[in-house]
């Protein structure tokens, strides 16, 4: 199968190319880019044909999957198109701008048996499968997720910009709402926000939430990008304590450590290196052959989640002065 990349991030450079072109599954990498040319990827393995116009390399590329890695606000408008080509379709984070939108594609996508996924790839790092045998051994369950992911971001990036999709709900958000379905494949009940930084007009770059989800579960955590880099979850429950390291983007040639914690014993549980991203395209690519509908399910989740989220950061209303 082919694949389509539409956009070129820095992070489709350093973790979405490298992550395709390891795959045996993928035996050509097109690329559609309003600035890159063949000769910018001339290092990228399986290259194929480089588009300066993403609207047509869909309509030139025979139906593969596309890779959307634009900025937030373009995302609908090329995911719609993409899937009206017969493309399946993985797209950044956020995917989608409302849960109303991710409800349509979804629905498009699966009218025409075709994969529509949010590129939440964290969670197929095999850490989070070492953590559910972990505790399975313990005998033991997570009732508190404590989380800090504070990615740097430069003040001339995109993400500071309201137009363009920015905020650290948009950009953290995803993260945040995420890890309580990773954990207890649940939503969340309820969603508290306590907003730290914000633009001059009022955009939000750095947040605390806490997320409740059933049977007295929770999620409390610190996101945005104004404070030093923080990447790490610590995972309480009764009688024991599980710290990860960089479970948010854990680094394709990184160990990642588990910082074990039961009553006054300690020890340390390793991970072997894997890349995250390379792990999530595999099951996209199993998926467009067996039709789950797996993608979209997770997607329409924290779609509805990440909703919340933003509604619990939102500004308050301006009451012109009033007191």
């Amino acid at each position: 199968m082919e694949l389509l990349l539409i956009g070129v991030s820095r992070f489709a450079r350093r973790r979405v190319l490298p992550a395709a072109a390891a795959l045996p599954g993928i035996e050509r990498i097109n690329v559609a880019s309003t600035h890159a040319r063949a000769h910018d990827l001339a290092d990228v393995p399986k290259l194929g044909t480089v588009h300066p116009d993403w609207s047509r390399a869909l309509a030139l590329t025979r139906p593969g999957v596309v890779y959307v890695s634009l900025v937030n606000g373009d995302h609908a408008r090329v995911v719609r198109q993409a899937l009206d080509h017969g493309h399946h379709v993985v797209v950044d984070k956020p995917a989608l701008p409302d849960p109303e939108t991710a409800e349509r594609l979804v629905a498009l996508a699966r009218s025409s048996s075709l994969v529509l996924a949010e590129a939440t790839c964290y969670a197929f790092h095999p850490l989070f499968a070492a953590i559910r045998e972990l505790l399975a051994d313990l005998g033991a369950q997570v009732t508190t997720a404590v989380a800090a992911f504070t990615p740097p971001v430069p003040p001339d990036d995109w993400r500071h910009d309201r137009a363009r999709g920015g905020g650290a709900v948009s950009d953290t958000g995803p993260y945040a709402v995420s890890l309580g379905r990773v954990l207890w494949g649940t939503e969340p009940e309820r969603i508290e926000v306590v907003v730290g930084d914000r633009t001059a007009d009022a955009l939000e770059t750095s947040y605390g939430m806490l997320a409740g989800y059933p049977g007295g579960r929770t999620v409390l955590g610190q996101f945005g990008f104004t404070s030093g880099y923080q990447n790490l979850v610590r995972l309480t429950g009764p009688g024991f304590a599980i710290e990860v390291e960089r479970p948010f983007s854990a680094p394709p040639g990184t160990t990642v450590a588990l910082h074990v914690q039961v009553g006054d014993q300690a020890y340390r549980r390793t991970v072997q290196p894997a890349d995250s991203m390379r792990e999530f395209l595999d099951e996209v690519l199993t998926a467009t052959r067996t039709g789950s509908p797996a993608f979209g399910a997770a997607l329409l989740s924290d779609a509805r989640a990440l909703a919340r989220l933003r509604r619990a950061a939102a500004p308050p209303p301006d009451r012109g002065g009033t007191r």
